[in-house]
């Protein structure tokens, strides 16, 4: 069910718009974004979160954390962390180190990726996944991990840049995948801390290694056409980030919706 594996690590990737991982170590006068976000499927609430963004001195810090709530915390406690570090450029943010760690249930999983100039330098699992015993599992190649940035970093997007870029290649520790945005129309968004234009974007997912090769939920992401991700621009950052997220799936929407956003 695309709830439940992918809930345990699509979903909190996807909410890498995402109880906070901790408090943020900002001076007073460092630039600070902090938005909130309810996720919801079928518009039932199941998660909710924050995600915090500090600038310091050309380098970002990205905290996020994510837990279920309500019903879908009795079916499923899922919890997340990620925090990201990195230098901001001008045209894009780059990471430098991406810390995922998921728990569900009795079980956990953690993935440390270290990278330098768009390029994965180490990346570790713990558990330790015994690929051997994964049937149909597509491998990750050393090209993979070329070209690449964060699934966090990969949704900031500086001012002075169009926010939906024409590709943007992935790695989340174990898989990479293609994320290919292209322009739909400008709409209108309004939460607590923002009311404003906003640009919506049509996202394709497209995996590419790191996964299984028959998986139905992969199957049925990768051909939707109808994925919708709306920007918001943080005046206090110059930069484009996510307010609303929607991925149809069989079981129902999963949104993605800002409830405050420092705009």
């Amino acid at each position: 069910m695309i709830v439940t594996a992918m809930q345990n690590r699509l979903l909190a990737l996807l909410a890498s718009i995402l109880i906070a991982a901790g408090s943020s170590s900002a001076r007073a006068d460092d630039p600070v974004n902090t938005a909130e976000f309810s996720i919801a499927l079928s518009g039932l609430p199941i998660a909710r979160a924050e995600f915090t963004t500090t600038l310091r001195d050309k380098r970002y810090e990205i905290s996020a954390g994510l837990r279920t709530t309500g019903l879908a915390r009795f079916i499923t406690d899922t919890k997340a962390q990620i925090i990201v570090d990195g230098l901001a450029g001008r045209k894009n943010w780059r990471p430098q180190s991406f810390s995922f760690r998921y728990d569900y249930g009795r079980r956990s999983r953690s993935f440390e990726t270290r990278f330098l100039h768009d390029q994965v330098t180490s990346s570790t699992i713990t558990p330790k996944p015994d690929y051997s015993k994964r049937k149909n599992w597509v491998p990750t190649r050393p090209q993979d991990l070329k070209n690449v940035t964060d699934p966090v970093s990969a949704l900031i997007v500086p001012g002075g840049t169009e926010p939906c870029r024409a590709m943007v290649g992935v790695f989340d520790g174990e898989a990479r995948m293609n994320l290919r945005l292209s322009h739909k129309r400008m709409d209108r968004f309004t939460t607590a801390g923002f009311d404003g234009e906003v640009t919506v974007c049509s996202i394709r997912y497209e995996p590419v290694s790191g996964h299984r090769r028959k998986s139905k939920d992969i199957d049925y992401v990768k051909r939707l056409d109808n994925i919708e991700i709306w920007f918001a621009k943080s005046a206090k950052l110059d930069v484009y980030a996510p307010v609303y997220l929607a991925v149809p799936t069989k079981y129902g929407v999963i949104s993605i919706t800002a409830t405050r956003f420092d705009g």
